[in-house]
């Protein structure tokens, strides 16, 4: 536990950074609690907001990471990522967040009791990723969920755990209210394939969500006008399928919320991306016994994986300087 304290601690101390290197642009909030630990403590999970008030208000583009505490290659990513596009001097840096024209509302660290117990569910034996409550069709066996015990992997809880609560309510604060918006969200993760895969909803059904044509769409931009073809986009359900999936739930309430206002036009567009880490294994066997092992890349390959989705985030955040119109007109 103290190893995985001190780490989270130099997460938490590079994001104090980050706040002070772009100064008024952004502000850190302590946006809720971790399950309480066995010892009694519960740890802070922060957000940031960076841009300004009109930025953030109307223009608002989410993303979060370390929802599950093994998984720190995704929360370090980001970190970089903020670095690249905060700095005035950087090559990366985004000139649309001062301007206005759009706004980063970042949660680095969902789940920070399971990064300082240095465990995939948070301190409850909670899988957030499976937390949501929703059954799915046809999930794969146990690891798509299972109730049987909070001492096995995968459990889904009995209820909404505090850093999905957190989460939802961070969502609905932040981006359910914004009118004729594109409002892209982006969950970091790591340790499925050899590939990296972009995914939408759904995890829980094969069935399409109402948005895929537009989902469609946003992949061919990333592809054919920004060159990212080296990853697998799609539906989460094209690979696997899972019970409560929090952003099935998210996208869902919203489509909930709108689905009679006709003069509604904003889209609410949750999307993973899932880091590949498995394509190392034929030359580190040994990360298969370790616990950490095959959520996390190569130590060899580590400082070019941090860097290596510059692009891909910045094209992403991008997304928020789009109107739906802009899609409903693109062929």
């Amino acid at each position: 536990m103290l190893r995985g304290i001190k780490r989270l601690n130099r997460y938490e101390k590079r994001l104090l950074r980050i706040a002070k290197l772009g100064g008024k642009l952004v502000k850190i909030n302590q946006a809720g609690f971790s399950r309480r630990t066995d010892e009694g403590f519960r740890f802070p999970i922060y957000s940031l907001e960076i841009g300004t008030k009109e930025g953030l208000e109307k223009h608002p583009v989410g993303i979060t990471a370390g929802v599950h505490g093994l998984e720190t290659i995704g929360i370090q990513i980001l970190i970089d990522f903020l670095e690249y596009i905060i700095s005035p001097k950087s090559t990366g840096f985004l000139p649309e967040l001062k301007k206005g024209k759009l706004g980063l509302i970042v949660i680095p660290i969902v789940n920070p009791g399971g990064v300082a117990g240095k465990t995939r569910s948070n301190p409850g034996g909670v899988d957030l990723m499976r937390n949501s409550g929703i059954d799915a069709e046809k999930p794969l066996p146990f690891f798509g969920g299972q109730k049987f015990s909070n001492k096995l992997p995968y459990f889904r809880g009995h209820g909404l755990e505090p850093e999905s609560r957190t989460l939802s309510r961070t969502v609905f604060e932040k981006f359910f209210h914004v009118q004729d918006s594109i409002l892209p969200v982006l969950d970091l993760h790591s340790g499925f394939g050899t590939v990296d895969n972009v995914w939408w909803p759904y995890a829980y059904t094969h069935r399409p969500c109402s948005d895929t044509p537009l989902y469609e769409k946003i992949a061919s931009h990333f592809k054919d006008h920004c060159g990212h073809i080296n990853f697998a986009y799609g539906p989460q359900s094209a690979s696997y399928t899972t019970h409560g999936d929090l952003w099935d739930k998210f996208y869902d309430h919203y489509q909930e919320l709108y689905s009679e206002h006709e003069s509604w036009s904003s889209r609410f567009l949750p999307l993973t991306l899932e880091v590949g880490t498995w394509s190392d294994i034929k030359e580190e066997p040994m990360k298969l016994f370790s616990k950490k092992g095959i959520f996390r890349p190569a130590e060899h390959n580590k400082s070019e994986i941090l860097t290596r989705y510059r692009g891909f985030l910045r094209d992403f955040v991008r997304l928020g300087l789009t109107k739906p119109k802009d899609w409903t007109e693109a062929q």
